[in-house]
């Protein structure tokens, strides 16, 4: 028994030395708390990202699953020292966007999350010495992200592509908006690149969002501009386009439609 236990360490180490261990993918660690609008949707196997946008309404991707079981995590930092910012939320409903998102097109990838109960957000709250738990706005402008751009993706995603290990830190990393049509040349063997999407993607350094990180924002010069939506099977890859849901005119008139309902 002994013999096998230091085998299986052994094979644990190896696997510890392989690990890349780049975060998020070529990324870094957030400062704790300075992305307050972040939120964990955790459902038994399954993690992703998500926006909190009004203090009972989340935004997350449609591929990301949500049930009564699911748990909203907000305020967090560090899921394995979750803190008395640490706010936390069971699901009274998951909406998807008409026609229903579909995982061979990929479109559509969008999903509301309402809440059994209203945050606590940092800005109205007079005992909060840390602003852990705020909204991040909605757009207002639907013009598409002009190539070049330099935008930031967030989450507690995979660290690497050699060990499936969720990241405990939320982490973030900068990304170079490319232009729609090279994108969809650069995916047109395997789907089509939609109006409702936009693409980032790096030449020769190995970043991206990966497993876990699905549903996450996209912000771009400080506006939510975009859902982590899929990439490459190696996350990172240079070369291969990381894909979100746009978030245009049509999305954000749903979204404010679902959201002002009283009665869904």
């Amino acid at each position: 028994m002994i013999l096998l236990w230091i085998q299986h360490l052994l094979v644990a180490l190896l696997l510890l030395q392989k690990c890349d261990c780049a975060q998020i993918i070529g990324g870094r660690e957030a400062v704790p708390h300075s992305r307050p609008y972040m939120a964990i949707l955790q459902t038994k196997g399954h993690s992703c990202g998500g926006t909190l946008i009004k203090n009972d309404w989340v935004l997350t991707a449609a591929h990301c699953i949500v049930n009564k079981s699911t748990d909203v995590l907000l305020g967090v930092h560090s899921r394995s020292s979750l803190n008395r910012y640490v706010q936390k939320f069971k699901v009274s409903k998951w909406i998807k966007k008409k026609p229903a998102y579909n995982d061979k097109t990929k479109d559509n990838d969008i999903q509301l999350v309402k809440l059994c109960g209203k945050a606590k957000l940092s800005d109205s709250c007079q005992n909060c010495p840390a602003k852990a738990v705020s909204l991040l706005p909605l757009p207002k402008t639907f013009t598409d992200v002009k190539a070049g751009t330099v935008c930031e993706a967030a989450g507690w995603g995979t660290t690497s592509n050699s060990v499936d290990l969720f990241s405990d830190k939320l982490m973030e990393v900068s990304l170079k908006v490319i232009d729609i049509a090279d994108c969809n040349n650069m995916w047109s063997s395997e789907i089509q690149i939609t109006k409702n999407m936009m693409c980032t993607c790096e030449s020769h350094e190995k970043k991206g969002p990966c497993r876990g990180d699905s549903g996450g924002p996209l912000i771009c010069n400080k506006v939510f501009r975009g859902i982590v939506s899929f990439g490459a099977a190696k996350c990172g890859t240079p070369n291969i386009p990381s894909v979100y849901t746009f978030l245009n005119k049509g999305y954000i008139e749903w979204i404010k439609d679902v959201t002002k309902k009283k009665k869904i």
